[in-house]
């Protein structure tokens, strides 16, 4: 695998578990860290993929 595709997966891994910890969060009622985890771990997840197949 090439570098660019790792970086690509680590990202994809990095917006799951910002999502993950965006569950944590709100089991703990804290939420304004709810709402920053999931919009980084979103935007992570939609970047990862986007950079993945292609699109742009």
């Amino acid at each position: 695998m090439d570098m660019i595709r790792i970086l690509q997966f680590l990202v994809l891994a990095f917006g799951l578990k910002e999502l993950f910890n965006a569950m944590e969060y709100h089991k703990q009622k804290k939420k304004k860290w709810v709402i920053a985890s999931l919009c980084m771990g979103i935007f992570a997840c939609a970047c990862a993929i986007i950079s993945i197949t292609g699109i742009l």
